[in-house]
């Protein structure tokens, strides 16, 4: 299994790959964008919830920057939001495309040359492994199988939140989320 830096190197190629197929107008850019929302949310999620744990309790030094990958991800992630709202041929559509695009490209740039070093450094091949399992579980969906009665992830409850339009969901725990959606 590849470990958690290819991984997210991976999933950052293929959201670099759509959002350059939707500037240049290749194919439907609302499906396009459709795509990317699909993809960067778990994507940022997972990182929040324990690949910039993990970094920060290996470097404390990255903190700052680990803040502002929580940062950089609320913001493209509200104006994704915003951008979903309205239709392709709205006015000012294109920018906000490239707006995200550019954001992004930042964001990308700053974590894979500052943060994710820490982890290809610091962790074994197995402790990669490991984290790239769980990430991969957390941005596909794919569950381990386990024992008795369902109980609903933080994903299930982010959804939910989603559609119940929750402000500040990402930044809410398990538990915070299960409140806000009214399942505690």
């Amino acid at each position: 299994m590849p470990d958690i830096v290819e991984i997210i190197k991976e999933q950052h190629r293929q959201v670099e790959d759509l959002l350059a197929r939707a500037e240049k107008g290749d194919g439907d850019s609302a499906a396009l964008m459709q795509e990317v929302a699909r993809l960067l949310l778990p994507h940022s999620e997972a990182e929040e919830a324990f690949v910039y744990p993990a970094i920060r309790d290996l470097a404390a030094e990255a903190g700052d920057e680990v803040k502002d990958g929580v940062v950089e991800h609320h913001q493209v992630e509200e104006m994704l939001q915003n951008l979903l709202r309205g239709d392709a041929e709205d006015p000012g559509y294109d920018g906000t495309v490239a707006a995200i695009t550019g954001e992004l490209r930042h964001h990308v740039q700053e974590e894979e040359e500052e943060l994710l070093p820490i982890l290809a450094e610091r962790l074994d091949d197995a402790e990669r492994d490991e984290m790239g399992r769980r990430f991969l579980e957390a941005t596909t969906g794919a569950e381990l199988p386990s024992g008795g009665d369902h109980e609903t992830t933080r994903r299930e409850l982010y959804q939910k939140a989603r559609e119940q339009e929750i402000h500040g969901r990402s930044r809410m725990n398990k538990q915070e989320l299960a409140d806000a959606v009214g399942e505690s």
